[in-house]
């Protein structure tokens, strides 16, 4: 069986994959915390949510670029790190935190840097110069077999 995807440009399909780990390590939080059902719910619409806006900046849809960028890269960030800062703010230490953390706690700060260093890779390779001539139409058209990848000598003729 042959699988044909549209071809997109490396780092786009990179920055695909690194929004499906962001959202890995938000799930992986979600599941070390305890959470309401409420919680739970209202989490994994927004994962959806985010699922189908980064299949179509994938795809090649300029609004899902700038939705991505604008609702996680910035206001998503600021709600990642927010409280870890204003915990520092006010004087506490990483070291003493580090001493005294649980499993859970030493998982759930992982899962969160994780989740902002994929946030924080995967938008700037949106907007790439590679990347903006996807969104832009000026990239070559085309399909390869097997994956995503960049165009060959025959695909600029």
């Amino acid at each position: 069986m042959t699988v044909t995807h549209f071809r997109s440009p490396v780092t786009v399909h990179t920055s695909f994959l690194l929004w499906m780990g962001a959202l890995a390590a938000g799930c992986a939080e979600m599941l070390l915390h305890d959470a309401d059902i409420a919680g739970v719910a209202l989490r994994l619409t927004v994962y959806a949510v985010v699922v189908a806006v980064a299949l179509r900046m994938r795809a090649g849809r300029n609004w899902a670029r700038w939705v991505l960028a604008a609702g996680l890269g910035v206001v998503g960030t600021l709600s990642l790190v927010i409280d870890p800062v204003t915990w520092l703010l006010d004087g506490n230490s990483l070291v003493d935190a580090a001493r005294r953390a649980d499993l859970t706690g030493a998982l759930v700060a992982v899962s969160r840097t994780l989740h902002v260093l994929c946030v924080w890779v995967a938008v700037p390779l949106m907007f790439g110069r590679r990347a903006n001539a996807y969104f832009s139409g000026r990239w070559p058209s085309g399909s390869v077999k097997f994956g995503h990848g960049e165009p060959t000598t025959a695909d600029h003729r």
